[in-house]
């Protein structure tokens, strides 16, 4: 009797049959192995152990057996595992386990027997489309339900940070209006300047967040060492910038398809806050940026020997506005939430290795689409 875990292959569905009788576990196993792959199991509690150990989409079981009858099992099934797909196999004299079955154990469908392989087949096939419906569904629910959240937060945040440095503005114009010195007005234009700046930056990360929600994956042919260089220089004249000693290093010998406007985003976010969270007080502030490239992925490193990032925090700094406890560094809080976003759709991964006091290393792994492109 099969009893190892199983996964089903990337082919074939994973079903459990269950049956008292170990001829008809056979023969189903002999009809269907070539189509699925099957689990089989003796009574309902050994159906129960196999479901709770394997990825299971499809129950197929008899009704009656000793100890639990296929309602009751089916029953349990639903309340355990509901996204799972039911069927049950009655005779034509079991009604009332029918009707308890459709009400109780919430079958898909009801097969009397002797089952005929055709009429089964296309009713295993069937079962096995609604399994998958039913999944699809529920992501989809989960990410409406996320994405609800996030509008949410990002409408009532976002419209805060807004009008902070807009009043700032304001009050310093009404400021400037009535000041006759000129050293003070200027002073005042600075002021005017940051704060202008701020919702400059503010906008510029809604937009990526509206773009990165919507847009389509595209596949773009990329050089990656002039997609990095593009965004180092964009930097070069950010606040402290110039005092830090850049270097990249690109190693890519075959073609890299992805998406470049994505992945121009994690990259300049990223390189933002490696400046922005340098220390400048130590001999050599530096900002290191390793790739490379091949048939499967690019794996691209963003290192600084900044000031780190507090254990404590290193959970949270990929949430929706999340700064950590040191405002004074600026920053709207959604960089790296965008740059988690964006490695999201890119079905990539993003790791963080981080001491306080000596710097960060964000690595990011994403797949090379080159494969699917060029064929």
């Amino acid at each position: 009797m099969d009893s190892i875990i199983k996964k089903p292959d990337n082919n074939k569905e994973l079903i459990l049959y269950v049956d008292d009788e170990v001829k008809n576990l056979d023969s189903f196993k002999i009809i269907f192995r070539r189509e699925y792959e099957v689990l089989v199991a003796k009574s309902a509690q050994e159906g129960l152990e196999m479901l709770r150990d394997n990825e299971i989409r499809l129950v197929i079981t008899d009704q009656r057996m000793p100890n639990m009858t296929g309602v009751e099992f089916l029953e349990k099934i639903a309340n355990l595992y509901p996204e799972i797909t039911r069927i049950i196999l009655t005779g034509y004299s079991d009604m009332e386990a029918i009707i308890s079955a459709i009400n109780k154990g919430r079958v898909f469908r009801y097969i009397t027997k002797p089952w005929n392989k055709d009429e089964l087949k296309e009713t295993i096939d069937y079962a096995l489309e609604a399994y998958k419906l039913r999944l699809e569904n529920k992501n989809l629910i989960k990410q409406l339900q996320k994405t609800n959240k996030e509008l949410d937060e990002l409408v009532y945040r976002s419209s805060h940070d807004l009008r902070a440095p807009l009043a700032s503005v304001l009050g310093l114009i009404n400021l400037a209006k009535k000041e006759e010195d000129l050293d003070r007005i200027r002073e005042y234009l600075d002021l005017q300047e940051g704060s202008v700046k701020r919702l400059d930056e503010l906008l510029k990360e809604i937009i990526q967040y509206s773009r990165n929600s919507h847009l389509e994956i595209r596949k773009d042919d990329i050089i990656l060492n002039d997609v990095i260089r593009n965004a180092v220089d964009i930097h070069e004249y950010f606040i402290g910038s110039q005092h830090i000693k850049k270097t990249i290093d690109v190693v890519q010998t075959v073609k890299l398809y992805c998406d470049k406007y994505r992945l121009e985003i994690i990259l300049n976010n990223l390189i933002s806050n490696a400046i922005r969270y340098s220390n400048l007080n130590q001999p050599q502030p530096q900002l290191n940026i390793s790739a490379k490239v091949d048939d499967n992925e690019v794996v691209i490193k963003v290192a600084d020997n900044g000031i780190g990032i507090n254990p404590k925090l290193k959970n949270n700094i990929f949430d929706m506005f999340y700064k950590g406890s040191d405002e004074k560094m600026g920053g709207s809080g959604l960089g790296l939430f965008i740059v988690s976003e964006s490695i999201e759709r890119l079905n990539g991964e993003i790791l963080l290795d981080s001491e306080e006091g000596k710097g960060s290393v964000f690595t990011i792994k994403i797949p090379n689409n080159a494969e699917t492109e060029e064929g």
